[in-house]
């Protein structure tokens, strides 16, 4: 590899310090290195540009805001574990150096994660498009109300849910919002999407695993105060009738990995206890 970024969270001092560490480390061995946070990166996109690699410094947060940039310009991304949870990383700092010398020496694989499409709707007009890694969420926007949202299933009506929110997540996304929310833990390889109600009132649809070609429509009926949020972030106000149009994404997200496969599993229940 020539040219490696590394993204850090400018708010936590070991990302901070690690990162400065893993720079220097990768530059001894003659890599060029872009070092930067995610707000530098959105003002100057151009430092992706040739870039092979993707380090993130940090939790699954740091992962996603480094998902867009490495989705549009096809960059496999490496997280190294420095978050309270980071179930998307599958070292720590401890394992780095050892895992970056496979890595530069052209060993490990590559983890496909799907992705959805999400497009706003107003009065039948496209407002935003976006792709997702994690999750979508149709939510209320203030404390004391909540929203009522109709929801299709490949043109069919499913269901209406009265709730906090209404949420679709990608199988990586599982273990983030969808999991807290009460949704099923997904294997991160699976293309299915999930459909998860947020604090539902007297619903009977609590959650649902869909094949990887439906097609989901949520429609805002409340005309109460609602936001659409994007992998948590890009909260964008909605209106009565706004309808949410997501699908399967033809983009994959890549990570590049060192372990095998099935180790997925092993490191989901070591982050579940904490440990």
């Amino acid at each position: 590899m020539q040219r490696i970024g590394v993204l850090y969270n400018p708010l936590s001092e070991s990302s901070r310090t690690i990162s400065e560490e893993l720079t220097t480390w990768l530059q001894g061995r003659e890599v060029d290195v872009w070092r930067g946070f995610s707000q530098e990166a959105r003002d100057n996109p151009s430092v992706f540009k040739g870039m092979e690699l993707l380090i993130t410094m940090g939790g699954d947060g740091t992962v996603l805001r480094a998902a867009r940039p490495a989705i549009l310009y096809d960059i496999p991304i490496f997280p190294v574990a420095l978050g309270h949870l980071s179930f998307m990383a599958e070292i720590g700092p401890e394992d780095m150096y050892h895992c970056m010398e496979t890595l530069l020496e052209h060993g490990g694989w590559y983890d496909q994660r799907t992705l959805i499409d999400i497009m706003l709707q107003r009065h039948g007009q496209p407002l935003e498009r976006s792709t997702v890694l994690n999750e979508v969420v149709v939510s209320r926007g203030d404390v004391s109300r909540i929203v009522t949202v109709d929801v299709q299933i490949d043109d069919i009506p499913l269901t209406t849910y009265r709730a906090d929110g209404v949420l679709v997540s990608t199988a990586t996304g599982s273990t983030a919002y969808a999991l807290s929310a009460g949704g099923p833990i997904v294997d991160p390889r699976s293309r299915t999407m999930i459909l998860v109600p947020v604090a539902a009132h007297l619903t009977a649809v609590p959650s649902m695993v869909l094949h990887e070609n439906t097609r989901i429509i949520l429609r805002l009926r409340s005309r109460h105060h609602a936001i659409l949020a994007v992998d948590g972030h890009d909260n964008i106000p909605l209106e009565q009738d706004d309808e949410v149009i997501i699908q399967r994404s033809k983009q994959v997200c890549n990570f590049a990995r060192v372990q095998p496969p099935g180790q997925f599993y092993a490191r989901l229940m070591r982050r579940l206890r904490r440990e």
